[in-house]
Parts: C-alpha cells; sequence; structure tokens
C-alpha cells in the first residue's frame, strides 16, 4: 500500500490502489482540536478532513447517531458504533451505512489523547460507490424471524452424508446488515494439513480439501453479482460439527431469497512439572518423537498460579483465568489432584499435557494483565475462568485451536491435540509448548475480543509473532528464527514457519502472498502471518532484541508484545486492518501513548515501526508495480545524523558515539573532532543527510550539552548550546550529499569531555522529542538510538601515541552514572577495552566508592572514577594499524545498558591535551615572558598585555596599541 506525505494534512496518507486513503498518520504533528470529549473530538477532526478522505460532510451529519435496525430510506452515512478507551488512548469507530443500516466491516476510527486533544491516527474502511436496493418490508420482516429450521435449509445442513438428521443450529441473534458480495469470499478457503488421523478430525491430507470447518452451502445464484451491495440478515448461531461439540458461526442471508452469501466459523486455529516454554528453546532438544527418559529431565516446577481452593480435599485445575474442562473429543478428563500434592506427570501423558496447557495459558492471561490489560478491560467478551482442553480436536493429530463465542467477540473455549503422532499409546500433547498457546490466545484469543474474528484481514494473526518474541531472550534453540522449533516438526518443509522471511524471496507486502490474503495460495493466512512476524522480530531486535545483554532483550520483548497488544486494543470489527501499512499505523498510535504502569514514556520507536515494515517491502511509491519482490521506500523526507547504520534502525549498542558531531576550538570549519576547553568558548558542527525521496527543506538543527554522564535523559538532563540553533542548507534526497551545519558556540563547564546532543527536524520529519508532553522525560538509551533525526557524542579523544600518554589520560578521569529508570536500580560499570589492548593484558579499574557494582535510587547518580592499569607496550603504528581503537565504557540499570563513555586513541597525540583555560590571570607571567624574550619590536618603556590566547603550539601576547 502507498505511503504519501500530505503537506496541506502535515500527515502521512496511505492509499489503496485506487488512491483512496485508508489511514492517516499524524504522529509526526498532531492534529490538536478544539472541541472537549472523544466523540466531540472525532467529529470535529472527520469534517476537517472530509474531502482528503473522499467523505461528502453531508455523510457526517449524524454521527451521534446509531444505525437503524430496519431499512429506511438515508443515503450512505457514517453512524456510531464505539468509544474504546484504553490508557491513554481511546479510539471512537464508526459505521458506515446506507439505508441506515451497517455496511459489514466498513467504517471510520479515529485514535486520539482525549487529554490533550489530540488526534494522532485515523483508519477508513469506507466503501466507495455503494449502491443497493431497498427491500420490501415483508422481506426484511421474514428474514428478521428465520428459525433454526429454514437457517438448516439455506446453509446445506438438513442432514448429514448417510441420510441420518444433523441437529439444528441454535440462533443466538439477528440483525440486518449490508454486504458488498464476492463469490470468492463465500466460504474461506482451507487452512494447511494437519499431520495425523485426518478421518478423526474430519479432513483430509489432500492439497486443496477443507480443513477449516465448512458448511455444504448450496450455490449462490448467477443473478448476484461481485462488488454490488445486498442487504442481508446476519445470522449468528451455534452448530457442532466434525471434531467441535459446538461451535460459533456468523452467516449472512440475503434477506429476499434467504441465500447464503457469507459464513464463517469462529475459530483458528500448587505447583506442576511443566515445559518452560518447549525442549528446543529452553534446553536445545530433545525433539517431540523422544521418550520419557529423555523429555522428563527437561520439565521445571512452576507454581500453578490462580488455583481455586481445594474442595473436599481433591485440587483441580481449576483457577481464576483458566479451567480445564474436556469440551472435544475425545473424551479424556483433566486430572484433579488430593490436596497437598503437587502436579507432577512423566512428559508422555495426557495428564502433563493438562498441566502444560493449564499454566501456559494462565500465564498468556497473567502476562496480558502485567501490562495493564485486565480482563474485564481487554477481553470483555471472554467469561473467566474460560475452558481449556488439553486433548481434543477430534483424535489423534497434532494442532490447536481458539474457538469464539456467539458473534465472534470473545473466547469460548482453547483446544490442544498432540505434538507427536509417532507413539499416541505415550501421548506427549501440543499444549506443552508454550508457542502454541501464545499462537492460539495471543494471536486469535486476543482478535476475537476486538475485532469479532479469529483473524486479520491481512493476515492469519499476530500469534507468531508473540510467540517468537517471548522465547526469543533466553532462547538455546539452534536455528533462532524457526517459528516453532519443537513443534510442527513432522510438518513438510513446505508447511514450516520462519520469521526470517525476506521480500527478494517473495515475502514481502508488494508480493503476490501479501497482495492476495488468504487467497488460493495462502488459505490460512499463515504465509501471510509469517510476513508479519518476520517485522515484528525485526522491531524487537531493533529496539534491543539483538542486544548481548539479557535484560535489554527481555525489556525489548516485553515492549514488543505491549505494543502489540495494545494496538490490537484500538481495533473494530469494521476497521481490522486489510495491509501492514495500516496495522504499521495502529502499532505507533499505540507507541504514542505512555505506558503508565511501567513508567514508560511513550513516543520512541514509531519511526523504528514503520522502517521495519518498509524493510519488508512495505511503504512503496505510489505508480509501483505490483507484485515485486522490493523493499519499501523510506518516509518522503527523512533526515539524519549518521551514527553508522545510514539512517536506519538495525540494533545500536553503541548509540552515544555519532562521529557525524565534532568539536573545534576555533570557528574553522574544520572536520576533525578537537577536545573542547573548559570554561571558553568552542564550536560544535555536525553533518546531515536526508535518505527520502524529496529533497528536506525547512531544515534546523538544535544543539545541546551535558557533563560527562551516562544514564542521560530528555530534556531534563540537557542544555542548550550558546548558539541554541541554527538554519541549514536543503538537503538533498536520497542520500545524494550531506549538509554540514554549524558553528554552534558553547561553553564546557566539565572537564571529561561534555556530551554532545544534536537534533534536526525538517518540513515532514520532525523529531520524535517533539512530542514528549510537559512534565515527562524519556532516557537516552530508548530515545536516541530509535530516531534518527537525533545524534549523541560522548566520545573523547585519549593519548595513543605510546604508552606513557594513555596512563596519563585516565589518571583520575570521571564521568557520571545516572539511573534513568523509575526505580532503585542495581548499577553496573564495565570497561570494553579493544584487542589492541586487551592482548597486551591492559585494564581499566573503577576506583570510586562501590567500584564497578552499587545501587542508586532512580534518577540519582555516582561519579565514578577510572585508572588504567599498564600492559604492554604499544606504539603508535600499532594504533595506526588497529581495526578497533576505542575503550568503551558501558553503564548498566539492571542489566540495561543506559548510557557510556568512549574513548578513542589518537596516535598523533602523545600526552593528553590541555583541557581547561586556565584558572587564574596570565598576563604578568606573559610580561614577564616578553622581557625574557627581549624582542627588539617591542618597548618594554610601560606596555601592558591586553590578552593572553593558546592556539596549539603557538603563544600569542597582544599588546596596547602603539606599543610595537
Amino acid at each position: 500500500m502507498p505511503s504519501e506525505y500530505s503537506s496541506a494534512a502535515n500527515a502521512y496518507l496511505d492509499l489503496d490502489t485506487a488512491g483512496a486513503v485508508r489511514g492517516m498518520s499524524h504522529l509526526g504533528a498532531p492534529f490538536v482540536a478544539t472541541a472537549a470529549t472523544a466523540q466531540l473530538i472525532a467529529a470535529e477532526y472527520l469534517h476537517t478532513f472530509a474531502d482528503l478522505l473522499q467523505i461528502p460532510q453531508a455523510a457526517l451529519a449524524r454521527l451521534d447517531r446509531a444505525p437503524d435496525p430496519l431499512p429506511t430510506g438515508d443515503p450512505v452515512e457514517f453512524r456510531f458504533a464505539a468509544e474504546k478507551p484504553l490508557g491513554g488512548l481511546t479510539t471512537v469507530a464508526y459505521d458506515q451505512t446506507v439505508l441506515g443500516l451497517p455496511i459489514w466491516e466498513a467504517g471510520l476510527a479515529v485514535q486520539m489523547r482525549p487529554a490533550d486533544q489530540q488526534v494522532l491516527t485515523a483508519q477508513s474502511t469506507a466503501h466507495r460507490d455503494v449502491h443497493v436496493a431497498k427491500p420490501s418490508a415483508a422481506a426484511a420482516k421474514r428474514a428478521l424471524q428465520i428459525d433454526p429450521r429454514q437457517l438448516a435449509g439455506a446453509l446445506g445442513v438438513g442432514s448429514d452424508r448417510t441420510g441420518g438428521k444433523q441437529a439444528l443450529p441454535e440462533i443466538a441473534n439477528r440483525r440486518l446488515v449490508v454486504l458488498q458480495f464476492s463469490r470468492a469470499a463465500v466460504q474461506r478457503d482451507p487452512e494447511p494439513p494437519v499431520i495425523g488421523v485426518a478421518e478423526s478430525a474430519g479432513v483430509t491430507d489432500a492439497a486443496g480439501d477443507t480443513y477449516l470447518p465448512r458448511l455444504p452451502l448450496p450455490p449462490v445464484p448467477d443473478s448476484f453479482v461481485d462488488g454490488r451491495h445486498y442487504v442481508c440478515v446476519r445470522v449468528d448461531f451455534a452448530l457442532p460439527t466434525a471434531g467441535f461439540r459446538q461451535l460459533h458461526w456468523v452467516a449472512l442471508l440475503d434477506v429476499e431469497t434467504l441465500a447464503a452469501l457469507y459464513l464463517r466459523p469462529f475459530v483458528d486455529d500448587v505447583t506442576g512439572l511443566v515445559f518452560d516454554i518447549d525442549p528446543i528453546t529452553t534446553n536445545g532438544g530433545p525433539a517431540p518423537t523422544a521418550t520419557n527418559t529423555t523429555l522428563n529431565p527437561v520439565r521445571v516446577a512452576k507454581t500453578l498460579e490462580g488455583l481455586v481452593a481445594p474442595v473436599a480435599g481433591v485440587q483441580s485445575l481449576t483457577g481464576d483465568n483458566v479451567t480445564l474442562s474436556d469440551v472435544e473429543a475425545p473424551t479424556v478428563a483433566p486430572p484433579t489432584e488430593t490436596s497437598g500434592n503437587n502436579f507432577d506427570f512423566d512428559a508422555r501423558t495426557d495428564n502433563f499435557a493438562a498441566t502444560n496447557a493449564y499454566e501456559h495459558c494462565d500465564r498468556f492471561f497473567r502476562l496480558a494483565d502485567s501490562m495493564g490489560f485486565s480482563r474485564s478491560g481487554y477481553f470483555g467478551g471472554t467469561t473467566f475462568p474460560t475452558p481449556v482442553d488439553h486433548r481434543g480436536l477430534g483424535g489423534n493429530v497434532i494442532n490447536a485451536h481458539c474457538v469464539g463465542v456467539s458473534g465472534g467477540s470473545g473466547i469460548l473455549q482453547t483446544t490442544f491435540a498432540l505434538v507427536d503422532t509417532t507413539d499416541t499409546t505415550n501421548p506427549l500433547g501440543i499444549a506443552a509448548d508454550l508457542r502454541v498457546a501464545l499462537h492460539e490466545l495471543g494471536g486469535h484469543g486476543v482478535l476475537y475480543n476486538h475485532v469479532s474474528s479469529a483473524n486479520f484481514k491481512f493476515s492469519h494473526s499476530a500469534g507468531d509473532s508473540i510467540a517468537v518474541i517471548l522465547a526469543d531472550p533466553e532462547t538455546n534453540a539452534p536455528d533462532r528464527f524457526l517459528s516453532f522449533p519443537w513443534a510442527f516438526t513432522e510438518l513438510p518443509a513446505s508447511s514450516v514457519r520462519r520469521h526470517d522471511r525476506t521480500p527478494a524471496a517473495g515475502w514481502g507486502y508488494g508480493g503476490s502472498i501479501a497482495l492476495n490474503p488468504f487467497g488460493s495460495g495462502d488459505g490460512g493466512g499463515y504465509n501471510n502471518e509469517q510476513i508479519l512476524s518476520t517485522t515484528m522480530f525485526r522491531i524487537y531486535r531493533s529496539i534491543g532484541g539483538d542486544s548481548a545483554d539479557l535484560a535489554t532483550r527481555q525489556f525489548a520483548s516485553r515492549m514488543t508484545i505491549y505494543l502489540i497488544l495494545k494496538a490490537i486494543s484500538t481495533l473494530t470489527p469494521a476497521t481490522n486492518p486489510t495491509s501492514g501499512e495500516i496495522f504499521a499505523g495502529v502499532l505507533q498510535t499505540a507507541d504514542a501513548d505512555d505506558w503508565t504502569s511501567e513508567n514508560i514514556t511513550g513516543g520512541a520507536y514509531r519511526k523504528v515501526i514503520r522502517w521495519a515494515f518498509e524493510q519488508q517491502g512495505a511503504f512503496q511509491r505510489a505508480g509501483t508495480a505490483t507484485p515485486n519482490n522490493n523493499i519499501g521506500d523510506p518516509p518522503t523526507v527523512d533526515v539524519y545524523i549518521d551514527d553508522g547504520r545510514a539512517g536506519e534502525y538495525q540494533y545500536q549498542p553503541v548509540w552515544w558515539a555519532n562521529q557525524s558531531i565534532w568539536n573545534r576550538r576555533n570557528p574553522d570549519n574544520g572536520t576533525t573532532h578537537e577536545e573542547p576547553i573548559v570554561g571558553v568558548t568552542n564550536y560544535a558542527y555536525v553533518t546531515i543527510k536526508n535518505r527520502g525521496f524529496q529533497t528536506a527543506t525547512g531544515v534546523t538543527v538544535q544543539a545541546y550539552h551535558a557533563d560527562p554522564n551516562a544514564g542521560l535523559a530528555w530534556p531534563s538532563e540537557w542544555e542548550a548550546m550558546t548558539t541554541a540553533s541554527l538554519p541549514a542548507a536543503n538537503v538533498p534526497a536520497n542520500n545524494a550529499g550531506s549538509v554540514t551545519v554549524g558553528p554552534f558556540e558553547w561553553i564546557p563547564r566539565h572537564i571529561g569531555h561534555e556530551c554532545m546532543f544534536m537534533l534536526v527536524s525538517a518540513t515532514g520529519d520532525e523529531s520524535n522529542v517533539d512530542h514528549i508532553k510537559p512534565g515527562d522525560s524519556i532516557p537516552d538509551w530508548r530515545l536516541v538510538p530509535h530516531d534518527n533525526n537525533i545524534g549523541q557524542r560522548n566520545v573523547a579523544p585519549v593519548s595513543g601515541g605510546g604508552t606513557t600518554g594513555l596512563v596519563e589520560s585516565f589518571a583520575d578521569r570521571t564521568f557520571e552514572l545516572r539511573n534513568p529508570m523509575g526505580q532503585t536500580s542495581r548499577m553496573t560499570v564495565e570497561a570494553r577495552l579493544p584487542e589492541l589492548l586487551s592482548s597486551r593484558r591492559w585494564r581499566l579499574e573503577f576506583v570510586n566508592a562501590g567500584g564497578a557494582a552499587f545501587s542508586l535510587g532512580a534518577g540519582q547518580s555516582r561519579t565514578v572514577t577510572m585508572r588504567i592499569v599498564e600492559g604492554a607496550a604499544f606504539t603508535a603504528a600499532d594504533v595506526r594499524a588497529a581495526a578497533d581503537r576505542t575503550v568503551h565504557v558501558l553503564g548498566r540499570a539492571d542489566g540495561i545498558v543506559v548510557g557510556g563513555m568512549s574513548y578513542e586513541l589518537d596516535p598523533d597525540q602523545l600526552h593528553p591535551p590541555c583541557r581547561h583555560g586556565g584558572g587564574h590571570d596570565c598576563t604578568g607571567a606573559a610580561e614577564t615572558l616578553l622581557d625574557c624574550l627581549d624582542l627588539g619590536c617591542i618597548d618594554r618603556g610601560g606596555a601592558k598585555v591586553r590578552r593572553v590566547r593558546i592556539r596549539r603550539i603557538t603563544v600569542d601576547i597582544d599588546l596596547e596599541e602603539g606599543n610595537c
């Protein structure tokens, strides 16, 4: 889906192939409304941008009114559907209506921060050129009174294959809607086959046969035309089918003929010993075909949280989140234990599967709750405890599924089968794989509650994304990018799911797979799920998942999963995303909100999100021929300060060493960094580039400095330079050139090389800091590496001309380590010396109180004092020949790198340079020096020295005029 910048709206627009606006992003410059309530803000916004959205103003006249239950004579309009607040964000959704009736899955949604009266994003799934005939009152009445027997006839389920009678559908709800008919979408294409005894599950293993539950619908009459709209009765009903004792469906029947035009099932696929994630992730093996001898040692003891108290001395697997229930065939009752006994079973038993089913499903709900997504607020359509069947799906198959309630607005039950069919006498359940549980509940379970469907419109779900991101930080799997390294190993290679798919191999958002979700080549949407999981895993990797530090990987994992769940909470059935670009916008909106329960200021990752989708082929320019195997295009304008990543967002472990920023001691436009002199005016410069495809205009650079410090936060720790900002020349597109901006005058106050911070912005490309609310702050470790508009330099040159000079450079050198976290943290300091020094047994010591490890309260800091311990000698030639010549000092808070200082060995520097401007008047000494020099051109009779300056090795002595 193409994306373009609109200067009129000051927003980025996502366009469909017809050029209609499907998404608007104001995250760079939020739309500020004058209205006070969420619905009034949304109405003001829609009226403002109606022309851009191609919506007549008249269609917005009754935004406060709900759709009608019966057909009227009203034209196409938008009517109020829902207001969904969560945290600081609120989504206001509207149904598109015609004849007063809602058009199926069509509408508008506006996301905002009502407290600030700011609109961030909007989406449109509105249909164009809607023309529909009004049905007769008698036909509408008859459709709304359809009974189970009539419905069975319309669905073709009057009798089974042997001529016996089937159960009649149980109708839960009826209402009138308008459907845009698609003959190819009456029933969804089949999913990939499961592996096992097909007959037991009511499936076959031949390509093209059905795998999702389907009904034998009568053929749709030829009189129905693709693309036209028809008034239908929506019927929510329950009907058992093979493998399901109860299954909820939705059918849309034409009101005049009762022909079934659309059909979907709401399904997709004390302590106890459990597998923590799965044996491959935790231990590197063994495989599911293994015996208890090798599987049992991988079990770990876990507290089964939330269990209800024993009844009559018997403990069951029922808690506040889930209850183990035998709701699907085959009949395998969940285990119970005598009060006080643990649920400890061999791995290859149904009871072990049940214990895992409880712990893994309960763990997901507790994860969501810990992030601020409560059961009542986030899972409003689900009744708790929700049933979980550890052995279902009809027989010996490798699969699992999550089934929706009537209307699809919540979870009815979650069911697991087997993970191995080679030994069904000693069954090993797929519930033992946490990744599978996360796919079902984190994928389909959450979608039911927000879009009344098991799937996105553009992808199977985000369940794989949540599963692989949660499992990655501590994985021992030999292949990090295999989405299910333990389960599904019996699947053919073509069905193996991965999260390292590339656009070049056809897995891009501009390729045939993504352009045809749920089409004949991707019936279940699993190929599109691999595109999405690859994209989400790229986000995770960028914000810390590729770190060498476990704590950073764990933070990145939790943060990315939070963004996925938060984004889904803003969706509605009418705004279920139809493309990766739309979902990217929803994720960016989720990021804009503060995560208050974690004390995390929002807005740090929107550019990373956009880049991750771009790298997967999204955001190609309008007019680009599709399908193609290209990556996407950058934003229209994307100015940046290069930190070595050319403006992109691969993980950057040392983000404070941006050498596109430098200092000069004189305003001479030199390009070599010089150590700042304390107490006198210095001059800073920066080079900027533009990876966007249009020339950057309206470019401005702001400049700041701070004490030598690791753990800085914006804006509280940064001070504007004397020259606070400068305009810049237009920056050429496509990295075709660079622009140097400066000099920025500033006066350093502290010896030890103060930190320098530059921020560039241009028309259409604002920095993330522009939208941090007053009173909020954001630590640099979350801000700087994730916004290419920002560059930070904490790099000081040290003597690299020989042994003595380096020792002198680190003599009592200090910096401040600050705790930017919201709680008391364990602080640690680590020195990483280049191989040039470490191989010669040099080392860096920390001689401050506490040495390299101590605790600090939130916002507190401590001076870290360093001393280098001399090793074997080296020469300037050794330094010149070294690939790495930088000493990095990393500061951590609770294991997360929050900042650092870097010291680059300069082979041309024999001794440390002067780093201060002197603390006393040197004019007397200069006069003495003149007397000593006995220069013939100077008559010392009464001459007075006006000023003394030191420039490199030259001494300038200025005399009063007329004395020489």
